[in-house]
Formats: C-alpha cells, structure tokens, sequence
C-alpha cells in the first residue's frame, strides 16, 4: 500500500511539475471500495482530486459517492452517462473553482518503505525518522491466506480475505460489518470542531 501510495504521488509531482499542470485532472479512487470495511464505516473509500481548479485549503463537507466521481470525470471530459445510474448522479462542483490557481506537489514516501527493499531506491531518510515494523512477517500473512487463488481478483472470497486483513491488523477488534446507528446529523458543528482539533493534537471538550 505504501508503495502504491508513493507511486501515485510520484506521478501527481511529475504533472505539477510540468507543462500540463494547468490542464491535467488526475482522479485516483479504490478499486471495488464498496467489497471492504474500515475502522469507521463499511461503505467508505478514499478519493483523490489534484489540479489547478481543485480547490485548495478548504473544507468540503458536501456528501459524494462513486458515481458521482464517475459523472465528475465524464462531464471534465465532455462524454455522455454511461447508464442512469450516472446520469442522475451530481457532478462534485464543490471541489472546485472556475479558474485556475498555482499548484505544486512533492511526493514523500512513508517511512514504511525505508524497512523494505526499496529503501535504496527512495529519497535519502530524514533525520529521526522512526521505521514502522510490519504487524505480522510474510510468512504469517502466507499461512492466513494459504489455497486462496491470487490469479485474479475475481477468484478468491472477498469476504474471507477482508477479515483476514481486519484480524491482521486490528486484532481482537470487532469487525465492522453493521452499521454503527449513530446519528452524525446532531453535534455536527461540534464534531467538526473537534476533528480539526484533533489535527493539532489540542484537547477538547467532546460534543454533548
């Protein structure tokens, strides 16, 4: 995952380098997000947007979902819906401005990759940087998914192999394949609030 992650950046460092910066979109998204679960909720991914009409240092609080980046990159391109499905989905206007604004960006490896062979390959390691073990050797992981068909993705059991990964890395921890039932619409201010706090590592009063 981490070289993955520093392959992308590598490539968005490259375009903001370059002189496409100002006429390139790039839209990175999980492969098949809605097949896995995280700590927080079982229907989450994470999107990426970079470009110079991408807006910068704000807070977008509006709600999208897969199709809604698919109609996104189809109206950027000028195409029509696929299906209905995206066609009745919103465009995310609210990530961007009309006009275009300076943008750079510099790929930085986590410090992950400095305990693996690629760490010959990386920029040289800052000063104090701490390496992160790895939770379990290959040789666990080889065991957990020993007769799975790695071949293709379509011919091992997603749903086994999501809670081997849940089990690996979060141990006893109950994995979450119901939803939680708590009402986010109340205390929104404050949950804000407090997750921007949480940024800067300050203390705060949790909302009632």
């Amino acid at each position: 995952m981490a070289d993955n992650d520093y392959a992308v950046g590598l490539l968005i460092e490259k375009i903001s380098k370059s002189k496409y910066k100002d006429n390139t979109l790039i839209f990175v998204i999980e492969d098949d997000a809605q097949d896995g679960a995280d700590h927080v909720d079982s229907h989450r991914t994470v999107a990426l947007v970079a470009g110079a009409y991408v807006k910068q240092g704000a807070v977008v609080s509006t709600q999208y979902n897969t199709i809604d980046f698919i109609r996104t990159m189809e109206e950027v391109l000028g195409i029509p819906p696929m299906n209905l499905n995206d066609a009745l989905a919103r465009p995310m206007a609210d990530i961007f401005n009309t006009t275009p604004s300076a943008w750079r960006f510099t790929a930085v490896p986590s410090p992950y990759l400095y305990g693996t062979d690629l760490a010959s390959e990386l920029p040289p390691k800052a000063a104090g940087m701490v390496i992160p073990k790895s939770t379990h050797n290959a040789k666990y992981w080889a065991r957990v998914t020993k007769g799975m068909d790695f071949s293709s993705e379509d011919k091992f059991n997603f749903a086994q192999y999501n809670r081997i990964l849940w089990t690996g890395l979060m141990g006893n921890k109950p994995y979450p394949d119901k939803p939680t039932g708590k009402d986010l619409r109340k205390n929104r201010k404050e949950y804000l609030a407090n997750y921007r706090h949480s940024l800067t590592q300050e203390t705060v009063q949790k909302p009632k």
